[in-house]
């Protein structure tokens, strides 16, 4: 995860991207990200594709990739500005 990135769900096919000057960037799925962290069978510092977007009940983002739910914590996007 981007420290410097603000990440706020749109919808179940966007995500909004903010930057530290309040720039918006909207990726659409599938958008790739990288694995921060090995989880259940996806390595550390492979690429996949997010398929959908969610947030929970407690307002945490999350992603559908191959279609299981993971938190948006273990994953970077690579997005410039």
């Amino acid at each position: 995860m981007n420290e410097n990135l603000s990440y706020q769900y749109y919808h179940s096919n966007a995500l909004l991207v903010v930057n530290t000057k309040g720039l918006i960037r909207i990726l659409y799925t599938p958008f790739r990200v990288l694995c921060g962290a090995t989880i259940n069978r996806i390595p550390q510092n492979t690429w996949v594709y997010v398929e959908e977007v969610y947030s929970n009940q407690k307002d945490e983002l999350q992603y559908v990739i191959y279609g299981n739910v993971y938190s948006y914590k273990h994953f970077i996007i690579p997005i410039q500005f």
